[in-house]
């Protein structure tokens, strides 16, 4: 029994780091679909390791000692290597290989050799446990089972409770806890391998609460106000001199200055707010997808009160947090949605004057919110003469933004007239790296720069943000460059690669 017990918990910790993992990452390298392949890669890698070193070690010496000390060793290597990955990281974030491979190297240094331990558990158990050659495919069976067993409450428990409840920090220190238990588990015929681990559990645990705490995510500059891991962000809170900053992961998703009366400064917010210049008549009902900072929603609660306003947000923190610090609140004709932007507008919304995207955060997007079908969503949600916008960071969007004209394709596809405005292609750059407002519009009239710059003037006055009409008067006239990039759909929307390949 205390054999099948280690084998459990070994399997819970070997899951339980690998979707630890990409929060170790994801301050570095993102979340992109390379990172997870990255971490996959490294731990099938490293158990197909594992299981062929250890079943030959334990044909040698099928000792429970030399098992026990192995799962020592691989809670010393999660302790020792977890206590402050960040230099680690910085180094191979500058590695001499192909950016999409950066990750792949570091997942297989801060991983691999405790995984490759782990590795060991199966096949050494499977000797240990066989006493007879007539049995050992069920002894074989019964250990499998359990470790996989373990492997799923490892994940559940990892996805669903710990990570969106705890940082990742003491996150690891339990995962490294919990291989001491399996290692304290196994039925040595000394009882000094169990006192060891329980010393050793002490230890560490002292180490740990007496140490300072060392950020998983480089610290921004200012007063940290508030931190926490959750299911979609590692999100901070920051002071930092005359703004309050919202942070996912380590980039800003908006700011708001900190004392009443002092304007807020330019931001990319205000060309959100070109929809608004685009429409003769009236906007009655707005979407905005991706709440952040709340900085959509505060601009028309405070210019345009009579519009009925509706919020999706994937992170029901996100919400918390910007009600706490970000003064975000709710008119009486507003809502907010928890939950994908895609699925709630799909499910909820029947008819809308505008529609507001703000999804795009970190170093990765939602896919399913930049293909042809969720423009074709939009499209049939809006009202006759209807208008979609959206914020992109011209430096997220990869080499010559390929991400950017791909996704620019799908709404021409879907949309009679698609605008572009960004000050660096209205001046005649092949390339942007700030931020970028598209706007798509039912109708098929097209919009000439004079209507639209005096447009943007009314809201503008309306709204005391000469910022609005400075966005547009950078409406991108020159070249599309379109040519050579894909249509993002459903069935093939390579985001992960046009952010990363190329860049």
């Amino acid at each position: 029994m205390r054999l099948n017990a280690a084998v459990f918990i070994a399997g819970a910790a070997l899951m339980g780091l690998e979707i630890a993992g990409s929060r170790v990452l994801a301050p570095v390298f993102g979340t992109s679909v390379f990172v997870w392949g990255a971490l996959i890669t490294t731990f099938l890698a490293s158990l197909a390791l594992g299981y062929e070193l250890g079943g030959r070690l334990a044909d040698r010496r099928p000792e429970p000692e030399i098992l026990a000390r192995c799962l020592f060793v691989a809670a010393l290597l999660v302790w020792i290597v977890f206590w402050n990955p960040a230099p680690i990281l910085g180094v191979l974030a500058d590695a001499p290989v192909p950016e999409r491979f950066r990750s792949l190297l570091a997942a297989a240094v801060l991983f691999g050799p405790p995984s490759v331990l782990m590795g060991f558990v199966g096949p050494f158990a499977v000797r240990l446990a066989t006493r007879d050659i007539a049995r050992v495919g069920s002894a074989a069976g019964r250990l499998s089972a359990i470790s996989t067993a373990g492997s799923i409450l490892g994940t559940f428990a990892m996805t669903f409770f710990l990570i969106p409840a705890f940082p990742i920090r003491p996150i690891l220190f339990g995962l490294g806890l919990s291989l001491l238990a399996s290692a304290a588990l196994i039925p040595v015929r000394s009882r000094l391998g169990p006192a060891i681990a329980f010393a050793l559990g002490i230890a560490g645990s002292l180490v740990f609460l007496i140490s300072p705490d060392r950020a998983m995510i480089p610290p921004p500059v200012g007063n940290i106000l508030f931190e926490k891991e959750t299911a979609y962000h590692h999100i901070r809170v920051v002071d930092s001199g005359l703004r309050r900053l919202l942070y996912f992961n380590n980039l800003t998703q908006g700011f708001v200055p900190l004392r009443d009366g002092v304007d807020q400064p330019p931001i990319y917010a205000d060309g959100l707010m070109l929809p608004f210049a685009f429409r003769a008549a009236p906007v009655r009902s707005v979407v905005v997808i991706g709440l952040g900072a709340g900085l959509v929603e505060r601009s028309l609660s405070a210019h345009y009160p009579e519009v009925e306003t509706t919020t999706i947000e994937i992170d029901p923190e996100v919400v918390r947090v910007a009600e706490q610090y970000f003064r975000f609140k709710l008119d009486p004709n507003d809502r907010i949605l928890i939950g994908d932007g895609r699925h709630e507008l799909r499910k909820h919304v029947t008819s809308v004057d505008v529609i507001v995207e703000d999804a795009f955060f970190a170093d990765s997007v939602p896919f399913h919110l930049m293909t042809r079908e969720f423009f074709v969503l939009c499209r049939d949600r809006l009202s006759p003469d209807g208008i979609y916008v959206a914020n992109l960071v011209g430096s997220l969007t990869g080499k010559d933004n390929g991400l950017f004209w791909a996704m620019y394709l799908a709404l021409r596809d879907v949309f009679p007239n698609v605008y572009i405005f960004n000050d660096e292609l209205a001046s005649g750059s092949a390339a942007f790296r700030g931020n970028a407002i598209v706007v798509a519009t039912r109708s098929r009239d097209r919009l000439d720069r004079a209507s639209i710059v005096d447009g943007a003037g009314k809201v503008a006055r309306k709204m005391s943000r000469p910022e609005i009409l400075e966005w547009a008067g950078r409406l991108h006239e020159g070249e599309i460059r379109t040519e050579g990039w894909p249509m993002l759909t459903d069935a093939y929307s390579p985001t992960d690669a046009l952010q990363h390949l190329s860049r």
